[in-house]
Formats: structure tokens, C-alpha cells, sequence
């Protein structure tokens, strides 16, 4: 009756959208192999979680300029953009969403576990991307720290029989242009190459706002007979200019503008990341994947604020990976062992001082899928996790250690070939940061405990040539959840905290030329211990909804409408939910893709109707800050493919 009597509730936003979905087409048709099931490729795994897939011609009919603009149209994906970095929420975690959210490249996670450092989004090329997973839940046991709210694996491109060349430009709104040229070639000796260099360049919406981004790529990859052997080199050279926040009178007067405070302030970033990564059939049953990865990031950067202006600061991160792990398959089981193995030295000078923290990650895990009856599957999980923290504050050095153990049972149960149900229970948790344990401002004592959870979920999913449907309902509890209260100015645990929430995606195929459909979803983050037991977790809409419908003329043009309808929210840092509220919005964008020959076009208007609003915001007692987001905005790209 909980989930029917909100769903009843906010049924307005069903009739608005008339049934239309933000799921990209046959998202929900999985393809025969779903890597982020056992974290390396295995034909015909399910998993007992709703997780979609976004394969390469949806990426390209998409026309999505970036990362964030994809993903904002996935159901249980919420994505919020300051106009500098964007933040990726799954499961309602508002202003920490980035540490929740395991976000993967190739299965590398892009999320810093030293520091709170925003994610190099931005540096992933779609043209690049193979296909990118998402399951919307826990997958604690499978990927471990910060895999609370669910996991996005990105998957590039490799090598391949036959070559392919292209060039890409694209120009629009705000004086943006970019100039991507990327070669693909399998040799007749199983060597292949992928080279690529990409270069962007905006003014974007508001002023004191620039960025330029620099991003290369060479990887070599040698096919053998029992596996393969991929080397990569990746490297990013991204400067913004970064207007921080305006006050609500502000916004009134001119949203672009930028504060007299925030006029020097910038973000500088170089990242150097070397992978060597193997896979390797050892027999007939296991087979060997192992990743080791080197990462170099450097930035510097000058960030102010209402109270005092910022003054030059650096912040450096060497980073070592190593993720191993044997796979097998015996009869109708399916077997995963690894471990992941991690070091990094991280450093932070500002004027307040020196901040270091060096860190030692070591887990082991295990997973197992196997059949109970022929329409019966059941998923065995556990996990073993080590932190090791010498953080170095203030003119002192603490070591701060944690060991723990997680665990997951699912069943998943096909009624018939369209029909499967599942339950689901998986552990979870997330190691607190340097810059969550200390805070280099106002002196805050070392030392915040780790957060732990439990997530358990059941859901349903009908697949028909015509039609497709996941519904999910879950409830997520937390202890210790790490956050920052605006109020005291202070990182904290609060004691006790849960997610309820329900999700439901669908899809028709009305016509050869027509396809549409629609997804909801209603969260209810509260926090249920300790001083602000009763309220809302800050910046988690209770209610989101999208969008599309799509026609498709002829085989090579589509023409798509995507909605988006996000509630309202309480501002970050508002524990005590008694500030000003973030106003609910809706925005639609008009996308169109054409392929002829060897030419492709793409074209985006993103907030037709002109909407104004702010995607985020912090503070509380009439100090409230807001990011306004852009307004009608338009995107073109062209490219040519000299081979295929």
C-alpha cells in the first residue's frame, strides 16, 4: 500500500509525460554479454538487480555531448551539474553522491577513495564507448568501497577485424567547439591499435566559466590464442574557470554573472593513467583477468568563497591498481574470485597547511551463480575488506585503520521466457576520505567512522518484442552514513539513515517508425537517528520522471523528444530542513541523428521551453547558493568515417 498510495499520488506526472520514458531505446533488452555481472565478460549471466545497458548506437543516436548529458536520461540516474563538474546520483545521496555511486572505466573505478576530489567525467569520449552498464542497487560484494547506490561501468572500444577512421567536429551554444580524430585497426597478426586525440573548447553559460579540455589516447592490444593483452596510455589536460554560487537576488538580476569573490577562481587538471590489463583461458573451466594500472593526477587550482578569498593551491595523487581475479564455469555454475589491491599517495597544500594521506586498500571476494532448479537461479556473495590511512594534518600524523566483512544472497526466478522475478540482498560500504576525516579549514579533529549498509530489493522484468518493463522496490539502511553539515561546518556520521524507494521503467514499440515509453521514480531519504532523525537527506529529489518518444523516418534518421521532471529538494547542507527549498523543473530536449555513407550528424537543443533553474544548491538560514543551470542551448556534430 506504501509504494501504490505514492505512486497514486504522483500519478500528474505519469499523465504529463503521456507515458513517455527517458530510457534510451531497448535499454532494457540486455545484450549476450553483460561484463559488469561477474567484472569480466561471460556469455548469458543475469543478475538478480534491474541494470540497463546503453549500447554504441544508442550512445550515437543520443547526439549526448558528454558523460553526465547521457546518463541524466536513465531511470534511477540523477544527474546535477554546477557548471563545473557533474554529480551522478543513484539511491538519493545528494552532495556525497560521488562517493556512492561506482563509477568504472573498463571496470577501473574513476572515483578517488583517498579524497573528495571531483570525477574526470569529462574525459570520456562516447564516440569511444562500447557500452555502458548500470545497476541501480548495491553491489557492494562484487565491486566493493563506494558501491552503495549502484555501479555505471564504461566500456570502450577495441581493436577490431578491419580498420575505421574518424574525424569529428562539433560547435554550438556558449562559443563551444571540439575537434576529435580517433583510428581503430586490427592487423593481420592480432595486433591492434586504437589512437585518438580530442580537443574542447567552451565559453559556456555563465561567465568567468571557460573551459578547454586536452585528451589523448594510444592502446595497443594483441589478440593470442588463448586470450588477450591490452596496453593503454590516457592523458587529460583540462583548465575551467569556476563561478561558484549566486545568491537568489543575484540569480534575479543576471544568472550568468559571477560573484566579485569568485572572479580568479580555477580549476587546473593533469592526468597521466597507464593500464596493462590480460585475459587469459587457463583450461577448459577458468579462465585469468588481472588489470594493473599507474595514475599520476595533478591540480592546481584557486577556490574562494563568500567569506575569504582562496589563495594558489596543489593537490597530487599517485595512484597503483591492481584488480585479479579467476573466472569459472562448471556445467551451469558460474564462479568469480579476486582480489583488489590498491596504494595511493595523495598530498594537499593550501595556505592552511600541508594535508597527506597515504593509503592502502586490500579486498578479496568471491561469487557464485548457480541454478537451484530449471527456472531457479540463486547468486552467492562475500567480500573481505582491509583500509589502511597514514594521514598526515596539521602537523600530525594518525593511522587509522578498518577491516570488514560484507555479504549478498539473490534469487532470480523465470516464471517463462518474458517474464523473471528476483530478491536481493547485498551488503555494502564506503571508507571515509582524508578530507572527510579532517577538515583543513576549521581544524576539525581526525578520525570519522566508515559507513556501513544493507540494501534489500525485489523486482520484476517483462521482455516482449513489443514491450518491456523493470519495476524495482528497495529499501537501503544505513550506519554511519559520511556527510557534511553547513550548519557547524563539520564532516559527520550520522547515526542512522535509510533509503525506501521504488522505480519502474517502460517501453512500447507502437509502430516499425514509433517508439516510446516511460520510467518514475519516488525516493524517500530520511535520516532515522541522532540529532536530525525525522528529515530529509539534502539535495535527493522524492519524486523524478522521464521521458521520450522517438520516430524514425527511415533507417538512418530518428528524430527523439526526451523529458526530464525532477522534484523539489532540500538545499545541501540543510540537515535540519528548515531553509529554502530547490524548486522542482522540467526541461525538454529535441535530438535528431542522421547517418548517410560515410557521414554522420547529430543535433541537440537542450531546454526548448527555456526553462530557468538550478540543478543544485547549498545553505541554509538566508544563505542560500545556487548553480543556475543553462538555458536553450544547441549542439551540432559531424562526422566522417574514411574507413570501415
Amino acid at each position: 500500500m506504501f509504494f501504490y498510495s505514492m505512486a497514486y499520488r504522483q500519478c500528474y506526472i505519469i499523465v504529463l509525460f503521456g507515458m513517455l520514458s527517458g530510457v534510451l531505446q531497448a535499454n532494457i533488452l540486455l545484450p549476450e554479454v553483460l561484463v559488469s555481472a561477474t567484472r569480466s565478460d561471460q556469455p548469458g549471466i543475469q543478475i538478480p538487480a534491474a541494470h540497463y545497458v546503453i549500447d554504441r548506437d544508442q550512445i550515437a543516436q543520443s547526439a549526448a555531448r558528454s558523460l553526465a548529458e547521457l546518463l541524466d536520461q536513465q531511470p534511477g540516474v540523477h544527474v546535477a551539474d554546477n557548471g563545473v563538474a557533474a554529480r551522478i546520483d543513484m539511491r538519493g545521496f545528494g552532495g556525497t553522491a560521488s562517493s556512492n555511486v561506482a563509477i568504472l572505466l573498463n571496470g577501473r573505478k574513476l572515483n578517488p577513495s583517498t579524497d573528495a576530489a571531483t570525477l574526470y567525467l569529462n574525459s570520456i569520449d562516447l564516440d569511444q564507448v562500447q557500452q555502458i552498464e548500470i545497476i541501480a542497487g548495491s553491489s557492494g560484494t562484487l565491486y566493493g568501497n563506494q558501491a552503495v547506490g549502484g555501479m555505471i561501468n564504461i566500456i570502450t572500444q577495441q581493436p577490431y577485424t578491419g580498420r575505421e577512421t574518424q574525424a569529428r567536429v562539433g560547435f554550438g551554444s556558449y562559443q563551444s567547439q571540439e575537434l576529435m580524430l580517433h583510428h581503430l585497426e586490427r592487423l593481420e597478426n592480432g595486433l591492434g591499435m586504437h589512437l585518438a586525440a580530442r580537443q574542447h573548447q567552451s565559453d559556456n553559460y555563465r561567465q568567468h566559466n571557460a573551459s578547454d579540455l586536452k585528451q589523448l589516447l594510444a592502446e595497443l592490444d594483441m589478440q593470442h590464442a588463448r586470450g588477450q593483452t591490452t596496453l593503454s596510455l590516457r592523458y587529460l589536460d583540462e583548465y575551467t574557470d569556476t563561478p561558484g554560487a549566486l545568491f537568489a537576488s543575484e540569480m534575479q538580476q543576471d544568472r550568468r554573472q559571477v560573484a566579485a569573490n569568485y572572479v580568479n577562481d580555477y580549476l587546473d587538471t593533469r592526468s597521466y593513467t597507464l593500464t596493462l590489463d590480460t585475459e587469459q583461458a587457463l583450461n577448459a573451466v577458468w579462465k585469468l583477468a588481472a588489470e594493473l594500472t599507474y595514475q599520476d593526477d595533478t591540480r592546481d587550482f584557486l577556490q574562494s568563497s563568500r567569506g575569504f578569498a582562496g589563495t594558489p593551491a596543489t593537490q597530487d595523487r599517485t595512484t597503483w591498481l591492481l584488480n585479479s581475479r579467476l573466472l569459472g564455469q562448471h556445467q551451469s555454475t558460474h564462479y568469480t574470485v579476486g582480489m583488489d589491491l590498491q596504494y595511493t599517495d595523495y598530498l594537499l597544500n593550501t595556505s592552511f597547511g600541508p594535508q597527506g594521506n597515504q593509503q592502502r586498500l586490500l579486498a578479496w571476494y568471491g561469487q557464485a551463480q548457480f541454478a537451484l532448479s530449471q527456472p531457479m537461479t540463486a547468486t552467492l556473495g562475500l567480500r573481505h575488506a582491509r583500509i589502511h590511512n597514514n594521514i598526515q594534518h596539521n602537523g600530525t600524523t594518525a593511522d587509522l585503520d578498518d577491516a570488514l566483512t560484507v555479504g549478498s544472497a539473490g534469487l532470480e526466478y523465470a516464471w517463462s521466457e518474458q517474464i523473471e522475478t528476483y530478491l536481493r540482498a547485498d551488503q555494502n560500504y564506503r571508507f571515509a576520505k582524508v578530507d572527510e576525516h579532517t577538515n583543513v579549514v576549521f581544524g576539525q579533529p581526525t578520525g570519522l567512522d566508515n559507513q556501513r549498509s544493507v540494501s534489500y530489493e525485489t523486482g520484476v522484468r517483462v521482455t516482449t518484442p513489443r514491450y518491456r518493463m523493470q519495476a524495482q522496490a528497495y529499501r537501503l539502511n544505513l550506519q554511519n552514513e559520511i556527510s557534511f553539515d553547513a550548519n557547524t561546518f563539520a564532516n559527520i556520521n550520522l547515526a542512522r539513515s535509510r533509503r525506501v524507494g521504488a522505480l519502474i521503467s517502460t517501453e512500447w514499440t507502437l509502430h516499425p517508425q514509433w517508439d516510446m515509453g516511460a520510467s518514475w521514480e519516488y525516493i524517500d531519504s530520511k535520516i532515522t537517528a541522532g540529532p536530525h532523525q525525522g528529515n530529509r537527506v539534502p539535495l535527493v529529489p522524492q519524486n523524478r520522471g522521464t521521458g521520450y518518444v522517438q520516430y524514425q523516418p527511415t533507417p538512418d534518421w530518428r528524430i527523439r523528444a526526451d523529458l526530464e521532471r525532477v522534484g523539489e529538494q532540500v538545499l545541501g547542507g540543510d540537515y535540519h530542513n528548515t531553509g529554502n527549498r530547490l524548486a522542482h523543473y522540467t526541461v525538454l530536449n529535441l535530438i535528431t541523428h542522421y547517418d548517410t555513407d560515410r557521414w554522420r550528424f547529430s543535433a541537440r537543443i537542450n531546454n526548448l521551453f527555456n526553462e530557468k533553474y538550478a540543478e543544485t544548491g547549498a545553505g541554509s538560514s538566508g544563505k542560500e547558493g545556487y548553480y543556475p543551470a543553462p538555458e536553450r542551448n544547441a549542439w551540432l556534430t559531424v562526422s566522417y568515417f574514411f574507413d570501415e
